[in-house]
């Protein structure tokens, strides 16, 4: 039911806007005077005359934009998530020169300046062998990241009850729900 508190709150909005202080107390003082004007005019709550007071100057905004300068909420403070903060990436350390350098049982040489020769000289088969020990470890540790990784959720309402489970944790949770006769659960990827 309408009893004309909307288009009474836009002009009350409009007749008083020359008349306010554009500081953040001017600001301030104004949405209070008009939301009690409101309130003591039509018997509404104060929320109620938020919500007409937010009418008005959504109406205002569009229709007399100089008027709503200063007004309402800055753009950067609109609310929202916040971004995560980026996890730092341990910088790597490269050898320096002139030391000698150990890689598993590789061993390479002091860098020198001269004809001198390296303390110790790495034969191709030696680099060959100790080269396959770093490979398979670096595919030991891709393959332990790559493990994926499955959430298991109701199937009616799709509410996810568990996530972060390896195929045979998922799989096994949804069979003990089975059992229980407790609600259907699936699988998610």
């Amino acid at each position: 039911m309408d009893k004309g508190i909307r288009p009474y709150a836009v002009a009350a909005f409009i007749a008083q806007s020359p008349g306010r202080v554009n500081t953040r107390e001017g600001n301030t003082a104004f949405r209070k005077t008009l939301m009690a004007e409101l309130m003591e005019q039509f018997d509404i709550t104060l929320a109620s005359a938020a919500t007409h007071y937010n009418h008005a100057f959504i109406s205002a905004k569009t229709t007399h934009p100089a008027l709503v300068e200063g007004l309402g909420r800055a753009e950067d403070k609109k609310g929202g998530r916040k971004p995560k903060a980026k996890p730092e990436v341990a910088a790597v350390v490269a050898p320096v020169a002139d030391e000698a350098v150990t890689i598993g049982e590789l061993v390479f040489p002091e860098v020198t300046g001269g004809d001198e020769t390296p303390a110790a000289v790495i034969t191709p088969a030696a680099a060959a062998v100790g080269l396959e020990e770093i490979l398979a470890t670096q595919d030991e540790v891709v393959a332990a990241a790559e493990v994926q990784k499955y959430s298991v959720c109701k199937a009616s309402d799709k509410t996810v009850v568990c996530n972060d489970l390896t195929l045979d944790e998922a799989n096994a949770l949804i069979e003990k729900a089975t059992k229980a006769k407790k609600a259907k659960l699936e699988l998610v990827a």
